[in-house]
């Protein structure tokens, strides 16, 4: 898996102007979010997680984020079907997948990034990508620890980023078996407008070792919707013959 490059959603997402983040991943039967707030309940017996970016030796300040001027996505307007698609693992050799994902969000992948897919909205605002084929070595947890501190790292600290919620718990797949899965949300704010990003590992085997990463990247006004979007890729996401 490769190392923390946490920005990769500025290119992505901010050909709309607004930015955006690039991990993503999230909790159970959320509520609609608003900036500043932790999303939706969390897994029992874990509370929010306030990391905030270490603090420089020479004082800056903050960016004050502007309100967005788009709509919220809506969870009840999100109709998913099942998308097959390839991706290049370490040994170069091609590992098939699939996952569901909302109907109208298109595919996107680069040369640059053989090993991942992204499906962006009609605005490209928001977008799930998908990351697997590489050596599954690591537990679900290590993966989150990982990227955790590669992001507390690589952000200045005018960007505000903000950890929301860290931890694991299982999910039942659309096969019926139990999946481990680590969770990581924050937000940020690589332009002028708040991104709210999610980031989760998925064991799709009998154990606890990460065999797939995704992030979920949208508005703090998508929560209830960029959940949706996750549970649905989180149960069904599986490696084809």
């Amino acid at each position: 898996m490769k190392t923390p490059v946490l920005v990769v959603g500025i290119v992505l997402l901010g050909i709309a102007g607004a930015g955006a983040g690039y991990y993503g991943g999230l909790l159970t039967e959320p509520g609609p979010t608003p900036i500043g707030v932790a999303a939706g309940p969390l897994a029992t017996g874990q509370e929010p997680t306030k990391t905030p970016s270490a603090s420089p030796s020479i004082p800056l300040s903050r960016k004050t984020p502007k309100p967005s001027t788009i709509s919220p996505l809506l969870a009840d307007d999100l109709r998913f079907k099942t998308r097959n698609f390839s991706v290049e693992g370490t040994t170069a050799e091609q590992v098939r997948l699939s996952i569901k994902t909302p109907s109208n969000w298109q595919l996107t992948s680069s040369p640059k990034t053989p090993d991942e897919v992204k499906y962006l909205d009609p605005l490209k605002e928001r977008a799930v990508r998908v990351q697997s084929g590489f050596p599954p070595d690591k537990s679900v947890l290590q993966s989150r620890l990982e990227i955790v501190k590669g992001l507390l790292e690589s952000q200045p600290y005018q960007n505000d980023v903000q950890i929301k919620f860290q931890g694991e718990s299982q999910v039942e797949g659309d096969d019926g078996r139990m999946r481990m899965v680590s969770t990581l949300v924050y937000t940020y704010i690589p332009i002028d407008v708040v991104r709210y990003v999610i980031v989760r590992w998925v064991a799709t085997g009998d154990d606890d070792k990460a065999t797939v990463e995704m992030s979920i990247a949208g508005l703090p006004q998508d929560v209830k919707a960029l959940n949706e979007v996750l549970d649905q890729a989180t149960r069904s996401v599986k490696f084809r013959d």
